[in-house]
């Protein structure tokens, strides 16, 4: 990654991804909702591609690098130095393509793969952002607050960022470069939050750990005690509900709940939303508006049984 920063008045790309307009689509609608009220603009990528996630570097490293870096490469050619991504494992794979363009060698090999796909070429310059980062470094704790007309007073809030947040740093760069988190203890979803009005648990020993989504094909055991873990830590630490970032982790910690139940027990579960949803709300937005009746885990009947709308 150059680290070179966007100039302030500039419209980022925005790499939706393959989640944000499939499972995560919750997500993606509460996600333009808070950005909208904070008058946070973005330029949609067209045309994009599966940036491959975290799966494809076990097949071909190849591959793993050319399809992020033709996102990257349109991203580029719509004039953009920065590319704001809502997903932990996008980000990941477009940080790690910046990465790995680097190298003379690699970059060679990569855009005459992206040439024999009529691909513009890519020279790894782009900046890439978590929308998280993007919100606190455009908005700030106080955009948020001034934005908020119905605050989560009371409602205890446990922040999951999951591993891919922070880690790696070299890729992540999180706290190597300024407007970038701390790497050992994040804060930034912790400072929106509480902007939101809610009651953030901070001494919430899973916040980084990982949801298992990795193991979820391999060994389905390990990926549902993870999960389970994500929950049980949250519980322990008194939150009523847990936030996320990353729609592979909020997909792959819904779809183990039946499997937590009944290995785990029912006082495990917990209701966990995207962070954008809870934003949402937080902004005015409905429970029906900010789509948590799309979450397995039906935060909506807390946030209603809360008073919300």
């Amino acid at each position: 990654m150059s680290g070179a920063t966007s100039p302030p008045g500039e419209t980022p790309a925005y790499y939706p991804g393959c989640s944000m307009d499939g499972l995560g689509k919750a997500y993606e609608v509460s996600c333009q909702m808070v950005l909208g009220t904070l008058g946070l603009p973005l330029d949609r990528i067209e045309e994009y591609n599966c940036c491959g996630a975290t799966e494809v570097k076990n097949l071909s490293h190849d591959v793993s690098v050319a399809l992020p870096s033709r996102n990257l490469a349109l991203a580029r050619g719509m004039g953009r130095r920065t590319v704001v991504a809502a997903c932990n494992g996008c980000v990941y794979s477009l940080a790690r393509a910046n990465d790995a363009m680097a190298d003379p060698a690699t970059s060679a090999r990569i855009n005459a793969r992206l040439a024999e796909g009529g691909a513009p070429a890519y020279d790894g310059s782009a900046e890439i952002r978590h929308v998280l980062e993007y919100i606190r470094q455009r908005a700030g704790a106080a955009g948020v607050r001034a934005a908020v007309t119905a605050p989560l007073k009371g409602i205890r809030v446990a922040p999951y960022y999951g591993c891919l947040y922070s880690r790696p740093k070299r890729y992540t760069k999180v706290g190597l470069e300024p407007g970038r988190d701390n790497p050992e203890s994040p804060y930034f979803l912790d400072e929106l939050l509480e902007a939101c009005g809610a009651d953030v648990v901070r001494d919430y020993p899973a916040k980084t750990i990982c949801c298992g989504g990795g193991h979820a094909l391999s060994d389905l055991d390990v990926s549902v005690a993870f999960s389970a873990s994500v929950l049980n830590e949250a519980k322990r630490a008194g939150a009523d509900v847990v936030a996320t970032i990353c729609p592979l982790g909020q997909i792959n910690i819904e779809n183990n709940l039946d499997r937590i139940r009944q290995s785990f027990g029912e006082e495990v579960l917990l209701p966990v939303a995207y962070f954008t949803q809870l934003m949402a709300l937080a902004f005015g937005r409905s429970v029906r508006e900010a789509r948590l009746r799309y979450n397995f885990s039906r935060p909506d009947l807390f946030f209603r049984a809360r008073g919300f709308a």
